[in-house]
């Protein structure tokens, strides 16, 4: 009975012992500073800029994560001993940013701190243009704060700080700038890095970031729709052969809805461009 016991009381040390190292280990991860330069960009005041900025925020995504009415909201998965992910409300949460430091949040992922966002699609925002970055911040300046605003933060539990740490949840920081000054001439291309970027490569399949899968090679897929079907897809989540799709489905219903259908178009054709580069 005593060796049970002392066997029971070393296994629990070992498994304390772990749990002070995992989040030791975590915390030094999360509470890492990074820096970047300040994103210095004109906000403009006017009604069809913000307007303009409100639309920008659905089709990045913004609207899908932090909710429609940028109130915030609190995910249902996964479960809380991966992550409770809480996008909190922005009116309340940027409260206290200057411009600048909320353009360096939204493009590079770096919190006012120095700390970095998680689960924040940076890779994609990072491509956002100046002068649509400057009418999104615009349209966030209008929001104020309401009692239903979430105001918890997103928090790991004990295997999403396992996953943290070998770099299946990477921080969100980006360091490097890549964005232009003002939304290109080719907006499908602009498209692609701005928003599609997220979850697909040109070439190849790439895990989707909800774990539910793989996120299959865009330029291949769009090549293959034709216009009418594409545009249904981009603003249904209604695949081909009346199929659903998943994640795609769902941010095509809610963020790509508000892409035009000229943008659409264009979209189509910078990935059957490049679906004839892979060809060759």
């Amino acid at each position: 009975m005593r060796i049970l016991k002392r066997v029971a009381i070393g296994l629990g040390a070992i498994v304390l012992l772990a749990l002070v190292v995992l989040y030791g280990a975590s915390e030094w991860a999360i509470r890492r500073t990074h820096e970047a330069d300040l994103v210095q960009v004109s906000v403009p005041k006017d009604a069809a800029s913000i307007a303009e900025g409100a639309r920008i925020a659905k089709i990045e995504g913004c609207r899908g994560c932090h909710g429609d009415d940028a109130a915030g909201s609190v995910w249902n998965d996964p479960p809380w001993f991966v992550a409770t992910i809480a996008p909190p409300g922005l009116a309340r949460k940027v409260a206290s940013y200057s411009d600048a430091e909320l353009g360096r949040l939204i493009r590079h992922g770096i919190r006012k701190d120095g700390t970095s966002l998680f689960i924040m699609p940076t890779v994609a925002h990072r491509n956002i243009a100046d002068d649509d970055l400057g009418k999104l911040i615009a349209w966030i300046r209008t929001l104020r704060p309401a009692p239903k605003d979430v105001t918890r933060d997103t928090g790991f539990g004990p295997l999403g700080r396992v996953m943290l740490l070998s770099g299946q949840v990477p921080p969100s920081y980006q360091i490097g700038t890549v964005a232009p000054k003002q939304r290109p001439a080719d907006l499908g291309r602009y498209y692609y890095d701005a928003v599609c970027s997220e979850c697909h490569a040109l070439d190849e399949p790439r895990p989707a970031p909800d774990g539910s899968g793989t996120a299959p090679a865009l330029a291949p897929v769009a090549a293959s729709y034709d216009p009418i079907a594409f545009r249904t897809l981009l603003h249904t989540g209604v695949a081909m052969g009346n199929r659903k799709l998943g994640l795609m489905s769902v941010v095509a219903k809610e963020n790509f809805v508000a892409l035009s259908d000229a943008e659409i178009v264009a979209i189509q054709d910078y990935l059957k461009r490049e679906a004839a580069k892979q060809a060759k």
